[in-house]
């Protein structure tokens, strides 16, 4: 076909899909301020090219395709993502091995500095998410990889609470685009269906990375201790942040949206764009900031359940992140053998998040269910470990092993900021202010584990075990906000004479356009 005659057939696609989509979709962008009209007829086109090119690769080489995606771009997900939880942690492994003597903190000094992270943590979403939309999404993250590496070095040469708190506040602004990054880039790449299973494989290398590092620094300890030398705290950060400068170089050479990597040709350049038309949530390339998403974000209920559950899910977060590692030293262990003794904890950890990943992978409406009972065992193993001084210690280290099954209903939930919610700057938006309620809801935690309840932390504890069962109350409201919407949507599908093959092709025309859960009345909310 000659270029003016492909430039026709463009233009003649697009004008037919704007006029299905405002003959079928006028009632819904009316409610939401939006019309049809503002997406102009390059835009559909090039939306009708997209979706015409899911049907030029055959299964095999979807197949292909998909694991070389997971070959390359996973791994280096996964270490990464490994990285600045044990980054981020550090401080707390950092504590028994003399930080706190070396830099002369007093009172509630320490807890402050894991406010002073997530305050920075919290501010820097809405900036850094706006930059993340505005320049190519692997190099922007490559860059804060970099920088966040380089703090946790300097935390090594500090000396005094002054330095620690600005090296701490400059970690957390760096470390604000990971989790939102890295979500919007797994959305550009994956299935709707896959993303759950991939961003369950880098979450669970939190815990995964905690067992790694909780064997490096002990055998890091053990040397200091018998050979002297620079202090083990200083070692600790040395390390890890010069292997995340690493990590960042490399991630400079390899992440990215489709369009950005090198190691794709243009053909399956195409191939991967074309496979994920299906979701109609869009990916992570560059987009103009679009004021009307913010202003619905606003008034979508999935967003306040969202703030609520990071805020409540974060308390237990908080605290844990900061006085885990004293809490089982309080149950009569050394330093040295509280670091062996969370390992067990670690791998419960890593292994609940793994198997919940992939569950709902192949069973989705199980994410709520497990996300549920997850908030119940930590609730448990919060009052049993606080209210039982009385009991055996190895009884209570066998309970408080099972805390860490909390951060698995975090991880069925956080999917969601991709898998349930289109458009680019809604996106943006709605992860950026949910992660400021995930910070706020840290800084509460450090703060309600306070030094004169040690050892039994009981505050704490009871204060933990309560916003987890106020938090599964929000849970189930948020699952049942999310059926209910669903079955009115497919009531309304079922009454408007469209075919189901009209349905797909509108849903992959809005995801294309940029249009939002809300404007798009076929979209459907996974749960």
């Amino acid at each position: 076909m000659s270029n003016a005659a492909d430039l026709h057939e463009k233009a003649r696609r697009a004008s037919h899909t704007k006029a299905e989509l405002e003959r079928h979709t006028s009632v819904e962008k009316t409610a939401v301020g939006v019309s049809v009209s503002a997406v102009d007829d390059t835009e559909l086109a090039d939306a009708e090219d997209a979706i015409l090119a899911e049907s030029e690769f055959t299964k095999e080489e979807y197949r292909r395709l998909v694991w070389k995606i997971d070959l390359i771009l996973m791994p280096i997900l996964m270490i990464l993502y490994g990285l600045q939880y044990s980054d981020k942690t550090s401080l707390s492994s950092g504590v028994v091995f003399g930080l706190v003597k070396d830099t002369h903190l007093v009172g509630n000094q320490y807890a402050n500095l894991t406010s002073f992270f997530y305050m920075a943590y919290g501010v820097a979403q809405i900036p850094m998410g706006y930059l993340m939309q505005r320049f190519p999404l692997g190099r922007a993250l490559s860059v804060c990889i970099v920088l966040w590496g380089g703090m946790v070095m300097l935390l090594a040469a500090c000396n005094n609470y002054a330095g620690l708190a600005a090296v701490r506040t400059f970690l957390g602004w760096f470390e604000a685009v990971v989790t939102p990054g890295f979500a919007v880039l797994t959305a550009s790449w994956y299935l709707r269906s896959e993303q759950t299973l991939r961003q369950g494989m880098y979450y669970a290398m939190n815990t995964f990375f905690g067992i790694i590092f909780g064997i490096g620094i002990y055998f890091l300890a053990l040397n200091a201790e018998t050979h002297g030398g620079l202090a083990a705290w200083r070692v600790i950060n040395l390390f890890l942040g010069g292997t995340t400068v690493g990590m960042g170089f490399v991630a400079f050479a390899f992440i990215g949206t489709p369009s950005e990597v090198w190691w794709l040709s243009k053909r399956e350049k195409r191939m991967a764009h074309a496979r994920i038309v299906q979701n109609a949530t869009g990916g992570g390339e560059q987009h103009p900031w679009k004021w009307d998403q913010v202003r619905e974000c606003l008034r979508d209920r999935q967003f306040y359940h969202a703030i609520l559950y990071n805020f409540l899910s974060c308390v237990p977060n908080g605290g844990l992140g900061a006085f885990q590692t004293l809490i089982f030293k309080s149950l009569g262990f050394t330093s040295l053998q509280a670091i062996l003794y969370q390992q067990p904890s670690n791998a419960i950890g890593c292994v609940t998040i793994i198997v919940s990943a992939t569950t709902v992978r192949y069973c989705p409406r199980m994410r709520f269910p497990i996300a549920l009972v997850c908030q119940f065992i930590p609730m448990f193993s919060f009052l049993f470990t606080g209210l039982g001084s009385h009991l055996d210690r190895w009884a209570r280290w066998a309970v408080f092993s099972f805390v860490s099954v909390f951060a698995v209903s975090t991880f069925m939930v956080w999917p969601l900021l991709t898998v349930n919610i289109a458009g680019r700057t809604k996106k943006s938006f709605f992860a950026a202010i949910s992660l400021l309620s995930y910070c706020v809801g840290n800084i509460v935690g450090s703060q309600i584990f306070i030094p004169k309840d040690a050892p039994l932390y009981l505050h704490g504890m009871t204060a933990c075990a309560i916003v987890m069962a106020v938090n599964a109350v929000n849970l189930a409201l948020w699952w049942r906000y999310y059926v209910t919407t669903n079955r009115s949507r497919e009531a309304a599908f079922q009454t408007s004479g469209l075919s189901d093959e009209d349905r797909a092709h509108e849903t992959r025309i809005a995801g294309e356009t940029d249009m939002t859960d809300k404007q798009n009345p076929h979209f459907r909310y996974y749960c």
